[in-house]
């Protein structure tokens, strides 16, 4: 099935702004060849990363107006909206898959150091460089990011296909958007390299679908979505798995994501006496 323009112009409305929005900016750090963490290539890195924000709001605004808008800011504040049980998968998950995976991988002899402690022992080390670097990786791409994918296009591909189906399809716009920045010189260099392809495909492709099965049974939580994605890269960050420990992370994504799909089930992913809250905008199917 084709997304015509005609047809889906809440699509596309969003995408003008997800990925127009931040490839125009982040293209001109690529052409200008700047520093993207320097003046005036980190203006153009911050202004370029809002662009999945700025399609949630603006888009949300346009499609359901106040009563969308308000139902966003609700879902982006208010921690009430997730069970104390979904707030233990957001903050447990992605420690807990790491700390398997460094086991796995140090058991089987893979590699002689699973985790890299050294960063971790610098950011723990006072409240000030834990609160900076918290602040910088949350800044830098959970807040801005998932007030697209999770606050906005997620419930509106859902309206129109199963939740597995919307879940790949987030993935595959999620993972498009970070298209310049794997030939935007420095960028990559100064997180910790350019990140394994098939690695880079299932951390956000695969993944996508645990962010619908939290969505979904969470009260569409994004302040959820935003803190299970900072969780992520903090975790991959700050604690420095080794390659063959990202492998074996990798692996136990796709397990979980089909663990997921077993027994939520791939058309909703959420239990059937989880009652769903309404979208606005849109009737059930188009």
């Amino acid at each position: 099935m084709g997304i015509s323009s005609s047809r889906y112009p809440d699509l596309w409305g969003f995408f003008l702004f997800s990925h127009g929005w931040t490839w125009v900016f982040w293209s001109v750090i690529v052409v200008a060849g700047w520093d993207p963490f320097a003046t005036p290539g980190v203006v153009f890195l911050v202004l370029g990363g809002i662009g999945p924000m700025l399609g949630g709001s603006i888009m949300s605004g346009i499609v359901g107006g106040r009563r969308e808008l308000r139902d966003l800011r609700q879902r982006i504040f208010d921690p009430r909206l997730v069970p104390i049980r979904w707030w233990l998968v957001v903050f447990g998950f992605f420690p807990a898959v790491t700390a398997l995976a460094a086991l796995v991988a140090g058991q089987l002899e893979l590699t002689a150091q699973a985790l890299d402690f050294s960063e971790a022992r610098v950011v723990f080390a006072s409240p000030t460089a834990l609160f900076v670097t918290a602040g910088f990786i949350l800044i830098l791409g959970p807040v801005p990011e998932e007030i697209g994918w999770r606050g906005f296009l997620l419930d509106r591909l859902q309206l129109r296909w199963s939740a597995l189906t919307a879940s790949l399809l987030v993935g595959i716009a999620w993972l498009t958007w970070h298209a310049p920045l794997f030939v935007m010189a420095g960028y990559y260099a100064a997180v910790g390299g350019t990140p394994d392809l098939f690695l880079f495909v299932t951390g956000i492709v695969v993944t996508s679908v645990l962010y619908t099965w939290i969505h979904n049974n969470a009260g569409r939580s994004v302040l959820a979505a935003i803190m299970f994605h900072f969780m992520q890269n903090f975790v991959g960050q700050v604690f420095g798995p080794a390659p063959e420990t990202r492998l074996i992370q990798a692996m136990l994504f796709i397990i979980a994501a089909g663990v997921v799909l077993l027994i939520w089930g791939p058309r909703h992913l959420r239990r059937k006496n989880t009652r769903p809250q309404p979208v606005t905008g849109l009737s059930q199917r188009e």
